[in-house]
C-alpha cells in the first residue's frame, strides 16, 4: 500500500525541478555579470589607451616640429646646419599591449595604433621633407636627425 502511494507523491519532483531551475538561473546571471565586466574593462582599457596614444602623439609631433623649426630658422639667417639630431623615446608598451606609430608624409599624420584597436591620428605640420617610417614600441629609442645631403628629416634607431 505504501509503494502505491509514493509512485503518486510528487514533492520530490517538484523539489528537484526547483533545485535545478535554481541553479541554471544563477550559472546564466552569473555568465552574464562576469561577460559584461569583461567587456567594460576591455572598453576601458581601450579608451585609456587611445588618450596614451594622443599623448605620445602629440608628443612625437612636437619633437619633429621643433627639429624643422630648427632647420627653418637656421636657414632664414643663412646658416648651415652640419648635424642636427634630437633624440626622444617611446613607452615600452600601453596597458601591456605592444603598438606601432605609422609617420606618414603624405598627409603628415601620426597615426599609433594597437593590436587590440585603440587607434589615433595626430597630425603635424613640416616645411622640411620627410622620410615615411614605422615604429614599433619594441624598441624604446629613437633619433630624429636632418639628413644634409638629402635635405630631409629621419627617422632612425638609436
Amino acid at each position: 500500500m505504501r509503494s502505491k502511494n509514493i509512485l503518486e507523491n510528487d514533492d520530490a519532483v517538484s523539489i528537484s525541478l526547483g533545485f535545478i531551475l535554481m541553479f541554471a538561473i544563477t550559472v546564466l546571471m552569473f555568465t552574464a555579470i562576469i561577460l559584461s565586466f569583461h567587456t567594460l574593462s576591455q572598453n576601458s582599457e581601450k579608451t585609456a589607451m587611445v588618450e596614451s596614444f594622443r599623448i605620445v602623439g602629440s608628443g612625437v609631433a612636437a619633437k619633429i616640429t621643433s627639429v624643422d623649426t630648427l632647420i627653418n630658422i637656421t636657414k632664414s639667417y643663412d646658416g648651415r646646419i652640419n648635424l642636427l639630431e634630437y633624440e626622444f623615446s617611446i613607452p615600452d608598451s600601453m596597458a601591456s599591449k605592444s603598438y606601432s606609430i605609422n609617420i606618414t608624409r603624405s598627409p603628415q599624420e601620426i597615426i599609433i595604433e594597437s593590436e587590440n584597436g585603440a587607434k589615433t591620428v595626430s597630425p603635424y605640420v613640416l616645411s622640411t621633407n620627410i622620410t615615411q617610417r614605422m615604429l614599433y614600441s619594441g624598441g624604446e629609442n629613437f633619433m630624429i636627425k636632418y639628413n644634409v645631403s638629402g635635405a630631409n628629416i629621419e627617422i632612425l634607431d638609436k
